[in-house]
């Protein structure tokens, strides 16, 4: 019933057109609506960290080459920045896929003092990326905190109490074990998340794995091991897939030369470029820009 609630609630939200995504706002916070009428192919993305509720239909990740599928019940938890494959696999105009996504903010997540006797997840395992079903509290409380957008007043009074339930009813869960971790300052969870805020502000520069280390205070091997097993990456990759997205990302939305954005994220040589856009996208640099103009010129 309270899925119904909050599935209702989104699909109001979005009425009229395709659109895809929508972000509302609550208090001086906001959360992410999707809304998928059909079936989407891979495509690498970035996420920073969220609880994902699934509403509706089904998502299909893949981490390291490790498949993971969350379907209509369940939340996607990430803790950290990571890089995914991701595709829509189940969604129909009649059925479509509905998620909402509801950003992790770390300063508020740690004013969450948990004594329950829960221990953080420190099994080899554990990841940034954790499928699980979603309970019923959180559900009932993200519709709650969703009902509070059009609703200034009681939005600035209840939007942040409500907020940090959400967080509560996450960290509690059975997928949330990482972010259990994170609220332990220097555990190696922070201090890895520390090391990626790191690169995605120095992706342009050149990094080591010593330098990384020396910031948030591990020695190499350390760092390396515990980086890699959170991340499911290692720090060298992660800077080059932010390069590549960036990369990507302007190539669809403006007319800069590859040149120009070769030089501005860091990239030697446009040869360099190209090659491992190929390697990462499996087309090149200028094939994406034109595929991304067509697409452009039927949608109008």
């Amino acid at each position: 019933m309270v899925r119904t609630n909050l599935l209702e609630q989104i699909l109001t939200n979005m009425q009229g057109g395709g659109a895809q995504e929508r972000r509302i706002s609550v208090g001086d916070s906001s959360v992410l609506a999707i809304r998928h009428l059909k079936k989407t192919s891979f495509e690498f993305q970035t996420y920073q960290p969220v609880i994902c509720l699934i509403l509706q239909g089904e998502k299909e990740l893949v981490c390291a080459n490790e498949p993971f599928r969350a379907r209509a019940g369940q939340m996607v938890v990430i803790s950290h920045d990571i890089h995914v494959l991701a595709r829509i696999k189940s969604a129909t105009p009649q059925k479509p896929y509905v998620a909402l996504i509801i950003p992790i903010d770390l300063l508020k997540l740690r004013d969450i003092r948990l004594n329950n006797g829960r221990e953080p997840d420190n099994r080899s395992g554990s990841s940034a990326l954790s499928v699980g079903d979603s309970p019923a509290e959180l559900e009932n409380a993200a519709a709650r905190y969703l009902s509070l957008h059009d609703r200034p007043l009681e939005a600035e009074i209840l939007a942040p109490h409500v907020l940090h339930e959400i967080y509560f009813r996450g960290l509690i869960s059975d997928s949330g074990g990482m972010l259990r971790e994170l609220l332990i300052r220097d555990s190696h969870a922070d201090r890895i998340h520390r090391a990626v805020q790191y690169i995605r502000g120095n992706y342009q520069s050149r990094i080591t794995i010593g330098g990384l280390a020396r910031e948030v205070g591990m020695s190499n091997s350390s760092f390396h091991s515990h980086f890699r097993r959170i991340t499911n990456t290692t720090p060298l990759k992660m800077q080059r897939d932010l390069r590549l997205m960036e990369v990507r990302d302007r190539l669809r939305l403006s007319r800069e030369t590859l040149s120009t954005l070769a030089d501005e994220v860091g990239y030697a040589t446009l040869a360099q470029l190209s090659r491992q856009y190929k390697k990462k996208f499996g087309r090149s640099p200028l094939k994406d820009r034109n595929e991304s103009l067509q697409r452009s010129e039927i949608e109008r």
